[in-house]
This record gives structure tokens, sequence and C-alpha cells, in this order.
């Protein structure tokens, strides 16, 4: 696997080691990240408001954003929404820039509100599908490498696991000579979601006062591939002699052919906590707290390397050809994630306009491994990668006079939970939308997000070192579709 650098998201970070472990392990605190985080949210309304939505909260997306604003809910309401992502990334690697591109269309939401009939007050229930998250991404890189190779990375101790020592890169003294001067090629594809069953309810505890509660059953997958290559463009490794032993084998290295898969099935359960204060029906309120969830995850990965010879290279090991290696392995692991905690404010001024505003709150110190006791070291390391951060959003909704048709916008930042990260590796996020009344009971929404940020990738080797960086802006647009009809 390679040692991946995501901003957000998911996106995003500091970076250890290049490849996939051998066989034992190949979890990362870019994983750790991953499957902690929460992506835009869901519901073309909240959406087309940047995500200030904690105090508003009044239709099904309550159940991700703040399950107390279901009781503000006095009708049947029935939600279903799609989400297009297209996700663009400009590299620069060695001098060279290229741009890569992935995009993925999928169920946004899909729920039920029923409010159950209470002589006083507002009893109300729900349950759906939320998609929590989206691991869609690309990157491409090429530039020649005057100070090192993915080659000397590929060791590994274990016979079974050493790609170096397969493809005939590496002598039987276990000496790696290739270690410079080669062109590196990568392109990268990162896919999958995660998606969440959420049971949702909300009373009113007093008239202006309501609480809520979501329990979340998550379930997502994720597919990372890797298409790799280093190729002697230069003729650093043209030896004249006509032949060479295999010991000398990297004398004559033509191109290495590396490529890495890896695909992770994840299950976690978790529960978020609301409560929503209504001021005189102009102002409201929210808070929520949600809490930390084990995820288990269990990934199936491959590491499959070929090489390529100048004419005159014959292997001596007993007429073993040393030009192709693989092997597939299983990793099992769970990741603790942290609590969470939002608060939000919405105002009225006038009739027809609505203005929101959003923080919320993580420790991403708080993450860790859960699954073994002889990973403390590596918790320890995961407080040391990760800080605490604040992510805040505004937004507003206009209703035009005499028309069903409602226009938003909004703002969103989120810093980046990767210590010492300048604040340009943030996620900006600007965003747009609409909403048409048709009839008395059917709404349809529309919300377009456009988000920016910067982050970095090593290939392999300790993130301090940067033997091969590639600097990534990263740029995408989210298209939300959300139709509600209340009975």
């Amino acid at each position: 696997m390679k040692t991946y650098r995501w901003a957000l998201v998911s996106l995003t970070a500091i970076l250890a080691i290049a490849v996939l472990p051998s066989g034992v392990s190949a979890q990362f605190a870019e994983d750790a990240f991953r499957y902690s985080s929460s992506g835009l949210g869901v519901g073309a309304r909240a959406l087309g408001m940047g995500g200030a939505y904690v105090a508003v909260a009044d239709d099904y997306t309550a159940t991700f954003w703040n399950p107390a604003g279901l009781a503000q809910m006095r009708r049947l309401e029935f939600t279903g929404g799609l989400t297009n992502v297209n996700y663009s990334n400009n590299a620069s690697f060695l001098g060279n820039s290229a741009t890569s591109t992935n995009s993925n269309t999928a169920l946004d939401d899909l729920g039920f509100v029923f409010p159950y009939p209470t002589q006083r007050g507002s009893l109300v229930f729900s349950v759906g599908y939320n998609r929590s998250n989206d691991y869609t991404s690309a990157l491409s890189y090429s530039g020649f490498n005057t100070q090192s190779s993915i080659v000397p990375y590929l060791f590994d101790p274990n016979v079974q696991y050493d790609i170096a020592y397969g493809v005939g890169l590496e002598d039987t003294s276990e000496n790696i000579n290739v270690t410079k001067n080669v062109n590196q090629q990568g392109v990268v594809r990162e896919s999958g979601g995660m998606g969440t069953w959420a049971f949702a309810g909300a009373i009113d505890v007093q008239k202006s006062l309501s609480f809520g509660l979501t329990i979340n059953v998550m379930s997502g997958s994720y597919t990372y591939v890797r298409n790799y290559i280093e190729a002697d463009t230069r003729n650093f490794y043209s030896d004249p002699r006509p032949v060479v032993p295999i010991d000398d084998a990297y004398l004559k290295f033509n191109t290495l052919y590396l490529n890495s898969n890896l695909t992770a099935d994840v299950t976690g359960v978790n529960a978020m906590f609301g409560m929503l204060y209504r001021y005189r029906d102009v102002a409201r309120f929210g808070l929520t707290i949600q809490t930390p969830s084990t995820f288990t995850v269990h990934e199936k990965y491959s590491n499959d390397g070929s090489t390529v010879f100048d004419d005159g290279y014959i292997p001596t090991a007993g007429g073993k050809e040393y030009n192709q290696f693989g092997y597939d392995a299983v990793n099992d692991y769970s990741v603790q994630t942290p609590w969470v905690f939002a608060a939000g404010l919405s105002y009225e001024p006038f009739d027809g306009l609505l203005l929101s505003g959003a923080l919320q709150y993580t420790d991403w110190t708080q993450v860790q491994w859960a699954d073994n006791p002889t990973l403390e070291q590596d918790n320890i390391t995961l407080q040391q990668t990760f800080r605490s951060t604040t992510n805040y959003s505004v937004g507003g909704e206009f209703e035009i006079p005499t028309t069903d048709l409602r226009i938003r916008a909004g703002y969103a930042y989120k810093p980046s939970p990767y210590a010492g990260d300048p604040s340009s590796y943030g996620q900006k996020l600007v965003s747009a939308g609409a909403g048409v009344a048709l009839e008395d009971n059917v709404m349809v929404d529309l919300a377009a997000i456009f988000a920016s940020w910067k982050t970095y990738e090593n290939n392999y080797g300790p993130a301090s070192l940067n033997l091969s960086r590639a600097d990534e802006t990263i740029k995408t647009t989210t298209l939300d579709l959300t139709i509600s009809y209340r009975f």
C-alpha cells in the first residue's frame, strides 16, 4: 500500500512507509482518519447552506445533523436523494505537473419520518439510510528521481514478502544497488464509501425544548489501486558486458512494474445525542454529541512486481528467472474514533430569510487502534500525528416572495487534522442551492458544493525525507438532489 497523504477526508497526512507491510499489518494513520471522519453530509437543503444545519434540522436529514430537530415535524415524510462527486487532482512531482480525475454517483439518503400522535408536544421516529462519506480520489505523477528509488523499500527479511529479491533486484547477500537515477511514474485510484443505517427519535420535553437520539449502524467499503513504474530511462544501469551474473543483475536493469491492490470491508456502530431549543419561532439553538465508535476493518491486499532487463541478463541460480513475484495477504484491525461535539444557531430576522451557523469540534488525538494491546506505541504515534480541529460553517436561505422558490448559499472550512499542517491544507467549501415546492407536499432541492485544498503524498520512505513526494492541489464538485414527499 502506498503511504497515503490525505487532508480530509477524506481525505489526506504525515507518512511513514511506502508499501504494504510484510504480510503483518497494513494500517496507517490515514486509515484511522479515513474511517473516523464524515464527509460533506446529506440532504441538498443542508448542503446548499454550507452544512450549517445543526440548528435547523427540520426534515429527515436531522438524523445526520441533529436528531432533536425531528421533533419539529408534524407530518409523515419520505425522502430520497442522489449525490455525484467529481474529483480533480493537479499533482506536482519532481518538477512535472499532471492532472487526474475520478467521479462517482451514489445514493445520498433514503428515509422515512413518522410523528407519533400525542396529546401534547411531539414524539417523532425516523429510519433510513445516509451515505456518510465518499472515498473517491485520483492521483497521477511522473518524473526523474536523482536521489532515491522504491526498490530498497521493497526489501523484506521474510522471503515470502521480499519483492526486491523476487524480481531479481537484490543479490544473494541481500544487497540492493538500484537506489536512485530512475524515472518514476504512477497512477492511483481510490473508491468506496461509508453508509449508515440511522434509527432516530425525538421528543419535546418542554414547549420549546427537544431532545433526540440517532443510533448509527455503519458499513462501508474501500478500494485502493496503484500502478507504479520505475525505469532506467537515462541508461544509468546499462552494463556493456554481453552477460552478467545474477548478483550483478541490477547492471542490466531496465524497468520495474509494481501493482498494489487493497480492498477493505468496514463495520461499526455509534450514537448521536441532540438538543434543540426554539425561541419564539425566531431563533433556534442546537447541540449534538457523537459518541466514539469502534470500526472493524477486514483488508485483503496484494503486491505484484515484475522486471524487465536489458539483453544479456542471464540468471545463474539453477536457471531460474527472477523477473516476476507477488503475494496476497489479509489484515484485520479495529479503529476507535473520537468524540465529536457540534453547536449551531439559526435566526429568522423576517419571514422568508433564514441565517444559520455551526461549529464542530473533534480531538483527533483520541483516535487509536483498539484491537491489540501491543499497539500501545503505535497509539502514541497516532496522538503525535493528529491534533484537535474546529470546523465552522455559515449559510442562508431566502424564499423569493410570491413564488415557491428558495435560494441558498453557504461557506465552510475544515482544518486538516494532522499536526503541523498549514491552513492551506484545510478544506474550503463554497455551496449554492435552490428548492422549489410542488403543490403542498412535494419539495425538490438541488445543491452544488465546490471544495478545494492542498495535500501531499510520499510514495515511500519517511515523510521527513520527502524521497518521492507529490504535492497535490485538489478540487471537487459535488451535486446533490433531494426529493421529499410529506403527507
